[in-house]
């Protein structure tokens, strides 16, 4: 398919979604506009080599290793002993645990049943995680997951006692605390269809709460959803119920409310008292045709105690909406978090779904910035107080529907998991993985301890030499940064941020001694530069970088880049429609070299959309004008 005429069939398409932030689903269409653009294969350094014209430089004539930099240790520091840790793949994750294999085992296999029920449920979540490596680490052996957690933990970070979520542009960690869970695993249930369930449910509770908080940040682009959306979407996942022909989402059994009696009154707190006794609306629900559901009192009338008892005091909506003044106030959070719950739960599955509508509209405004009542009113026509009445009548009824999923008479239902083969970790993967999820997690020293240590012990996988490459790359030594990602690229290592940065080394080299006319780079030296870009365009994630680098070497170079050169610059404008550096990259090169003069405008105008600022603004109006 010519990358050319799907990106002229969908301009106006890109071009009006860039009206509006990148919130959950907003990209759905486009997203489905860049599947068109994935069914063209993928450069290889061959492939790129040969469309480009030009001729690489050879890589290693002469088969000569290339030699790897030395640590010196210069205390007297004993090594640690070896760690014992298993190892395991599933596509688009890699697993290490010391926990049992037992229990690994039941966590992969619920894992991947997740996977498949969420993707039933809410596919786009699933789906925009397919392109991110994702380390998954399971402790259950002595300190082992308390090494991980932040010493303060940034607002991004997912953290609860039991799990911790972390990530970064090219991939993501997720650490799970499985100390209990082992405790327990020998007490197991058998449901009524010979699944196994554990007794302590716990790790894998909240794990489904964060995890879908973790999913739901990356259809959105990386930017958190506004606190209670966020706390009261990851609340609804809690409710994913899933066998192998059936799966259920959204039923509350048991009430929102977790809080007892006695707290409530022993809070003693102004603030809340001011709000049971100002929110009029405890008192004027209408009552329920269910009136005896959810352990309604006698007589059918919702008090203002019998409420207050069962589901604790309620918040006003502006603070309920805007969760900083919410703090600023005497604050309960597991209070403000039913509520988000409560009123999620009921726009999106309550009343009939009458207000299904009116809540997406009122949350993607939300996205954008704060909300007050009168935009609360302009998408359900209603106001805080009138909207609490509603939300009175769908807690205490506990009238809720939900959304069954049931398998067709034929179909097999749930795919089962795929087998996993659990075998002992070398110490470089330990290494390495540990590494990587202690530098998300903002563990610089330990991180590099942990890169360190295998290598001393004369372990040489890529991997590990990626890894250490880019921690040199970070404390910005360059010459051994260069040497490290050699070695792993001549490995073929899987890590597209090693190959991103291996090409701006050569490219730095290359600017400083330019052997083109005019200070610019000679046909060698591009493809130099070239040859790893290409390399990472074929692995995930897809990353902006290689992009932006691929536009800023051919503005380099003395070679002009031909007509099909050009579709690449184009394939990463359609994959980040949002990035000025790689439409500006794309616009200019197109506007210089390319025939198409109508598809330059169409990068220009884009570009003018997102410009950050006046200065990138202005750079695409020159641009407009040299066209015109």
């Amino acid at each position: 398919m010519d990358i050319v005429r799907v990106f002229e069939q969908n301009a106006d398409l890109f071009l009006n979604d860039m009206n509006s932030s990148y919130t959950l689903g907003s990209c759905a269409r486009f997203i489905s506009g860049v599947a068109l653009l994935f069914g063209l294969a993928y450069f290889s350094p061959a492939v790129a080599q040969t469309r480009l014209g030009i001729k690489a430089a050879p890589d290693d004539p002469n088969g000569e290793i290339v030699e790897l930099p030395r640590y010196t240790v210069t205390d007297s520091r004993i090594l640690p002993p070896p760690e014992s840790w298993r190892h395991a793949t599933l596509p688009g994750y890699e697993i290490l645990s010391n926990a049992r294999d037992f229990t690994t085992q039941n966590f992969l296999k619920d894992f991947q049943q997740l996977q498949a029920a969420i993707g039933i449920v809410w596919p786009t979540l699933v789906d925009s995680r397919a392109n991110t490596p994702t380390l998954i680490i399971l402790c259950a052996r002595g300190n082992s997951f308390q090494q991980f957690v932040p010493e303060d933990a940034d607002p991004s970070v997912f953290i609860t006692r039991t799990s911790l979520f972390v990530e970064d542009k090219e991939r993501g960690a997720i650490v799970i605390d499985f100390t209990m869970q082992e405790v327990f695993e020998d007490q197991i249930l058998e449901d009524s269809e010979g699944q196994k369930i554990s007794a302590m449910s716990d790790p894998y509770g909240e794990f489904y709460r964060q995890y879908s908080r973790f999913l739901m940040r990356h259809a959105n682009g990386g930017v958190p959803l506004p606190e209670w959306l966020e706390e009261g979407l990851s609340r609804l996942f809690t409710t994913l119920d899933f066998r192998k022909k059936w799966i259920e989402f959204g039923k509350v059994e048991h009430g929102f409310s977790q809080t007892a009696v006695s707290n409530l009154e022993s809070d003693g707190s102004k603030e809340i008292r001011d709000i049971d006794e100002s929110s009029s609306w405890w008192d004027s629900a209408p009552q329920s045709p269910d009136s005896n559901i959810g352990g309604m009192p006698e007589g059918g009338r919702i008090t203002t105690k019998s409420r207050r008892e069962r589901h604790g005091a309620i918040f006003s909506f502006d603070k309920m909406f805007d969760y900083e003044k919410g703090k600023s106030t005497t604050f309960n959070h597991s209070r403000w978090s039913n509520q988000c719950f409560a009123f999620v739960h009921m726009c999106i599955y309550g009343l009939q779904k009458k207000y299904q509508k009116q809540f997406i509209k009122f949350a993607l405004r939300a996205c954008k910035g704060p909300v007050n009542e009168n935009d609360f009113k302009e998408c359900f026509n209603r106001s805080y107080e009138q909207m609490a009445t509603m939300m009175s009548m769908h807690v205490d009824t506990l009238a809720q529907e939900s959304v069954l999923f049931k398998v067709k008479r034929g179909q097999e239902g749930l795919p089962d998991p795929m087998p996993v083969e659990l075998r002992e970790a070398t110490q470089a993967e330990i290494g390495r993985i540990k590494g990587e999820a202690l530098r998300l997690a903002g563990h610089v020293d330990a991180s590099r301890e942990a890169f360190i240590v295998p290598y001393l012990r004369k372990e040489r996988d890529a991997g590990l030499l990626a890894s250490l490459g880019l921690l040199e790359v970070i404390e910005q030594r360059d010459a051994r940064a260069r040497k490290f990602l050699e070695a792993a690229a001549k490995e073929d290592v899987v890590r597209p941020r090693a190959y991103v940065e291996l090409a701006r080394l050569r490219l730095n080299e290359a600017l400083a001694a330019p052997a083109g006319s005019n200070g610019r780079l000679s046909a060698a030296q591009t493809a130099n530069v070239l040859e790893p870009l290409f390399t990472a365009r074929t692995q995930p994630p897809p990353m902006e970088d290689v992009y932006s680098l691929i536009g800023y070497t051919w503005m380099c170079s003395e070679v002009p880049p031909k007509e099909t050169h050009l579709e690449v610059l184009l394939e990463g404008a359609l994959i980040f429609p949002g990035s000025a550096r790689v439409m500006r990259y794309a616009a200019t090169l197109y506007a210089l070299h390319g025939g198409n003069k109508t598809l330059a405008r169409s990068l220009v105008d884009m570009g003018v959309r997102i410009s950050p600022d006046q200065e990138t603004r202005e750079s695409f109006e020159s641009l407009r004008g040299r066209l015109d």
